[in-house]
């Protein structure tokens, strides 16, 4: 992704609106901004290739050893895992953190919903307990529901004691089971060393940790 930076050299500057200002009529801020921002953007291009390259790497090193885990445990280690490794003294540790995204077909979701609303309304024996879970679970914060607060009604299956509404209970679960989509999912890696206190740090890769 490229960028043009205007330079000192060029007689004419064009600005966000596509104006051609003379480079005589700007200011030495303008001039310096546009000068060590462009050195600043050119430096992130080149970081970032570097922390690509260093992805790939991770990644390839990663792979091999658990293919050879695979070889030496005869395991087959099937879907996607969160490991450990360390190197022979424990001084050095690697974590692999999988992060499956879950999201909901909003449709289905919906579906569950007005099912759960409607134990809510024919509830007459005033159970508090199923209220407050429907209303807690379906909350929005910034417009977007709480994918563990819905899941977490799943749990509460088991505490229905009413026949009738466990059967309308176990319905609506069922659709939030058929709502749910795992489009993709990410993996984060970090790199630890054990310090002279036997605790580990983390080498942070995280540009706004340093």
């Amino acid at each position: 992704m490229k960028a043009k930076i205007q330079k000192t050299t060029d007689k004419i500057w064009i600005d966000e609106s596509g104006t051609e200002i003379p480079y005589n009529r700007t200011t030495k801020f303008e001039r310096l901004t546009e000068k060590n921002i462009g050195k600043l953007y050119n430096s992130s291009l080149k970081l970032n290739d570097q922390l690509n390259k260093f992805k790939a790497e991770i990644e390839g090193l990663v792979t091999e050893i658990i293919e050879l885990a695979r070889i030496e445990n005869e395991v087959k280690l099937h879907g996607k895992g969160n490991y450990t490794f360390f190197n022979f003294d424990r001084s050095i540790k690697v974590e692999v953190n999988v992060n499956e995204l879950i999201r909901f077909n909003d449709i289905t979701l919906e579906s569950a919903k007005e099912v759960l609303l409607g134990i809510v309304r024919e509830n007459i024996s005033g159970d508090d307990f199923i209220l407050g879970l429907v209303e807690d679970a379906f909350q929005t914060s910034r417009g977007r529901l709480d994918t563990r607060k819905i899941l977490g009604l799943k749990k509460h299956t088991q505490r229905i004691k009413t026949k009738a509404i466990r059967e309308q209970w176990e319905k609506a679960m069922k659709l939030i089971d058929q709502s749910i989509s795992r489009p993709d999912s990410k993996t984060y890696y970090r790199v630890w060393a054990r310090d002279d206190e036997g605790k580990y740090q983390a080498v942070e890769l995280n540009f706004s940790s340093i």
